[in-house]
């Protein structure tokens, strides 16, 4: 009786032990995960400061006369796919990202680039290939509105001014796409204008768009889910037909273009925050244009501080916040404009070079 009682006192010590080892070497790797992830997040950011003051502003302005198509951005974009770093270790390194950037100013509205010195030749012959009487000069002084730069950068904000912002993602999986131009009865560029143009004295707004390349993970989950699609569809016990026709050629045609990670961020400053949040609303409101399989939603924000610091600064979101958006689906959302963008305001080039 004592033998077995020693028996079952041993074997529940050897459990408990057991039990304790398991959960403290989950722990240890929970926590060595926990530390790589927080390591290489630190490494790949660690010069994000730097990068950000080594870049270079870009006005872009175009002929009122204008007859490009929003195709030339599709172009565009696809052609800028090729900045992106490749290699085993490239998840250790930032990607080389721009920002494409409408601000609207009382009485004016003014598209931009961002742009690491590095690349700045290469983005100057993108846009020229893609839009050859573009005006492409740095930003300064002497290209803007008095009191509208400060140094070489747009300055939105007045000293008693109170700011709203917010920025925008994918509501839904990367490989769903939004509605695109060819889908659009107008040019979506003249909803977005129009509420910029509405900005009076003590007033700005800025849309940045910011962009880097994306790897292909996203494509291989667009397959996944077609295949996962076509597979239930052609099974005569499980057959039914729960995805729409049109929303797998969209899914198609999406994964068969070059994706970019995008953050969309939006700041507007007015002399009181009901205006501001007016604004905002409003310009948020206008992408809704673009709902279709996918659309644009808001991110949370919890520190207005940090946000304000990656909008000036442009740096990417360290993690999360941001959605892959095709070369075709970035052309729709932001181009130069045409002819066909009546909005007053607009800052064009007097006539052809």
């Amino acid at each position: 009786m004592f033998l077995r009682a020693f028996s079952i006192d041993n074997l529940m010590s050897f459990f408990i032990s057991l039990v304790a080892g398991l959960l403290i070497a989950a722990i240890l790797v929970l926590l060595g995960a926990l530390f790589f992830y927080l390591f290489v997040l630190w490494y790949r950011n660690r010069d994000r400061e730097k990068e950000s003051l080594e870049s270079t502003l870009l006005q872009v302005t175009l002929p009122r006369d204008n007859e490009i198509k929003i195709d030339a951005a599709e172009q565009l974009f696809a052609s800028l796919g090729s900045m992106r770093k490749g290699g085993r270790l490239s998840f250790l390194k930032l990607q080389p990202h721009l920002s494409f950037e409408i601000v609207g100013m009382p009485g004016d509205i003014r598209f931009y680039v961002n742009t690491p010195n590095k690349f700045k030749d290469l983005v100057e012959k993108q846009i020229n290939g893609a839009y050859p009487d573009a005006d492409i000069k740095v930003v300064d002084e002497k290209t803007q509105k008095p009191g509208y730069v400060l140094g070489n950068e747009y300055n939105i904000f007045s000293d008693s001014a109170k700011v709203a912002f917010a920025s925008l993602r994918l509501k839904s999986s990367n490989y769903l796409p939004i509605k695109v131009f060819k889908d659009l009865p107008t040019d979506p560029l003249s909803s977005i204008t129009s509420i910029l143009a509405k900005m009076t004295l003590g007033e700005g707004a800025a849309i940045q768009i910011l962009i880097s390349p994306a790897n292909s993970k996203w494509k291989k989950l667009g397959r996944g889910y077609i295949a996962r699609i076509k597979k239930n569809e052609s099974n005569p016990e499980t057959a039914k037909y729960a995805a729409d026709p049109k929303e797998l050629e969209g899914i198609e045609n999406k994964i068969g273009k070059p994706g970019f990670n995008v953050v969309v961020r939006i700041v507007v400053s007015s002399s009181s925050i009901e205006a501001a949040q007016a604004h905002l609303g409003n310009i948020v409101s206008a992408f809704s244009q673009f709902d279709g399989a996918n659309s644009f939603t808001k991110n949370k924000h919890r520190f207005k501080g940090m946000f304000m610091t990656d909008f000036i600064y442009r740096f990417t979101p360290m993690r999360g916040q941001t959605s892959v958006l095709t070369s075709e689906e970035l052309a729709t959302v932001f181009h130069f404009p045409n002819k066909s963008v009546s909005t007053p305001h607009i800052f064009w080039i007097s006539s052809k070079r």
